[in-house]
């Protein structure tokens, strides 16, 4: 399946359980159990078990209707099945990120992420999401985290709209500039 065919099956799909969730007051339980049956589904065994085409839809409902029916919600237990009735249950991760994103905007919140090669001070975490209010409403819920191979500078997630301003970045982007501009005529010269 290409990403873009993907993306159009995923985005309803969310949308649809998230307004069943939305008109039964559920909008969290709901975002919570799907989270609790993806941590399932991503067990290697029951991953297979569960995609495996030659395993009968029968004994995969039974599971279902045995394990998962006494723990989650009506509505939850409804979305798995049908999920599980098109042999469908990898695509239920991608599912999630889109509720979440749905579910986000229902509630104004503004997710940022904040990428550094090393440690960040509060101050400047305080900067950032200063200025990120500066032109947001929502509620600003944010994560930091390291990753060395960025080499230095900064990267922030508001949503999905990422600003890149690392060090890894700004030497790819200069490598893409001298290669794309005929970067080879310097060496002409000599």
């Amino acid at each position: 399946m290409k990403d873009i065919d993907k993306i159009k099956l995923l985005k309803p799909t969310a949308k649809s359980i998230f307004e069943i969730a939305r008109e039964l007051n559920m909008v969290d339980k709901i975002y919570n159990e799907l989270v609790e049956c993806s941590k399932l589904f991503q067990d290697e065994d029951i991953k297979k078990y569960f995609v495996d085409k030659s395993v009968p839809k029968k004994k995969k409902r039974e599971i279902i209707e045995n394990k998962l029916k006494p723990i989650f919600s009506k509505a939850t237990f409804v979305f798995i099945s049908i999920l599980m009735e098109h042999e469908v249950m990898e695509i239920l991760p991608d599912i999630l990120s889109f509720y979440k994103e749905i579910s986000d905007e229902y509630y104004n919140v503004v997710r940022v992420r904040i990428i550094t090669a090393d440690e960040i001070d509060k101050e400047t975490v305080d900067n950032i999401i200063k200025t990120v209010k500066c032109f947001s409403k929502g509620d600003i819920v944010y994560t930091t985290e390291t990753d060395k191979d960025i080499i230095g500078g900064i990267i922030v997630h508001v949503d999905s709209v990422v600003y890149d301003y690392s060090v890894k970045n700004q030497v790819n982007r200069l490598q893409d500039k001298f290669i794309n501009s005929g970067g080879n005529k310097i060496f002409k010269i000599f």
